[in-house]
């Protein structure tokens, strides 16, 4: 605990820009996000609402899946300052193009650029969330974890509320029929993003650079082609079960909550009155206060270790709430009101026990990895999360085009969580 807080001590300087740099890169990557759901939420059906939303949030994950060797690779043979300094200058760029898309209504190229704005973020995440051990060091790994956990969450959770206000507020009363004319009077949140990336971009030349062992294997386009790397990334994370069965624990609760952030939206307008994108994303940043707030607990109660009972009580909380979230909304003896007020409240929940679930996953994760080898694994975390969710998010769009309806679908997502925490909690408790 002494050496934690000394780490801390000697470079909270350091720690905090990079913590400035974090919240940014994620409230201005939500941004653009928020602006399309939004305009979804608005025009479409329950129908077409659970087709398009799943797709916009595959679109933001698809970069991490096929990215997932280069990124790797670049933050283990390159300094992380380095790569998040040109991923931020990339986005100030992207920003650009997507603010002159806004201006011309170009709702398809919009959405379009979705895609290129996860794409400088896939090769981004690695780095910045490799920087954690390099700066604060093995011992501040928990604490660390905690802290980047918080901001981050922080980021979305106002980022959320704040778009969506702004959106509204360019809105105003009058009603639309074509996404084309929404984007022409939500433009100038456009120059919003553009400033956030390039005080982002700015702040990563305060990030300072710290001696740490760089990889020295050369990357082959042919083995990247043939996904060589890919299995060769798997293979050495499943080579450390702990590893292996922490990923999965993480991968398992992402992919249920793009679920629930895809499906909660239609069902808040269909089945609790729900019509104000303010209000429905409002309920969704619920989740993330829950996960910060669970993200606090885990850290106060880790101390100078990682605690496993932490991560049994997380996922038992995230399932009880995956159950009861669409029970709560089909309840007719109550009224909308009083519906809303219970799904939101289950929502937060949701969100406290995956905040005390997540830190020590996380934590073991980084904690079990070789020193060169932090990136990969981080990248191979990312790539086992992002075929997860891109999968229940597929799955989300097949259920709709067959005409199952919200309720149903979270029925299915509360299963998922049932059966894959029970497998992983059962193989984690057996080699811990």
């Amino acid at each position: 605990m002494q050496e934690e807080k000394s780490v801390l001590r000697e470079r909270a300087g350091i720690f905090a820009i990079y913590l400035v740099v974090l919240f940014l890169n994620a409230f201005v990557d939500l941004g653009h996000k928020i602006i399309v759901q939004n305009t979804i939420f608005v025009i479409y059906d329950e129908k077409t609402q659970l087709i398009l939303t799943p797709i916009l949030n595959a679109m933001v994950l698809i970069p991490f899946v096929l990215l997932f060797t280069l990124s790797g690779h670049l933050s283990d043979k390159f300094a992380k300052p380095h790569i998040m300094r040109w991923s931020a200058f990339a986005a100030v760029l992207i920003t650009l193009a997507i603010t002159y898309c806004y201006y011309q209504g170009a709702y398809k190229s919009a959405f379009g650029f979705t895609l290129l704005l996860a794409t400088q973020s896939a090769i981004y995440s690695p780095a910045k969330y490799g920087y954690i051990r390099e700066c604060l060091k093995k011992a501040g790994l928990s604490i660390g974890n905690a802290y980047v956990s918080a901001v981050t969450l922080t980021a979305i959770l106002l980022g959320t509320v704040f778009f969506s206000y702004l959106f509204e507020l360019y809105l105003g009363v009058k009603e639309y029929s074509t996404p084309q004319a929404i984007l022409h009077h939500i433009a100038p949140v456009g120059w919003v993003l553009v400033g956030l990336s390039m005080v982002e971009f700015l702040a990563t030349f305060g990030v300072r650079f710290y001696a740490t062992k760089f990889s020295e294997v050369k990357l082959s386009v042919q083995k990247l082609i043939t996904l060589h790397y890919l299995k060769n990334n798997i293979r050495v994370i499943k080579e450390n079960q702990i590893i292996w069965f922490s990923i999965w624990g993480t991968a398992i609760f992402w992919g249920m909550s793009q679920n629930l952030v895809a499906v909660i939206p239609a069902l808040a307008k269909v089945n609790l009155g729900v019509t104000s994108p303010l209000m429905v994303n409002a309920m969704l940043a619920l989740s993330i206060l829950g996960i910060m707030v669970g993200a606090y607990v885990s850290a106060r109660k880790s101390v100078n270790s990682v605690k496993v009972n932490n991560i049994y009580t997380g996922s038992t909380t995230i399932t009880v709430c995956a159950i009861l979230v669409p029970v709560a909304s089909t309840l007719s003896f109550i009224p909308n009101s009083t519906a809303l007020i219970i799904v939101s409240t289950l929502i937060l929940l949701f969100g406290v026990g995956a905040g005390m679930m997540l830190v020590p996953l996380n934590a073991l994760i980084q904690a079990h990895s070789a020193k060169d080898g932090l990136g990969s694994v981080l990248a191979g975390k990312n790539w086992i999360q992002n075929m997860a969710m891109i999968g229940l998010l597929l799955l989300t769009v097949l259920l709709a085009r067959s005409n199952v309806n919200s309720v149903y679908i979270l029925y299915f997502n509360a299963l998922i969580a049932v059966v894959g925490f029970t497998f992983v909690l059962k193989r984690l408790k057996a080699i811990l």
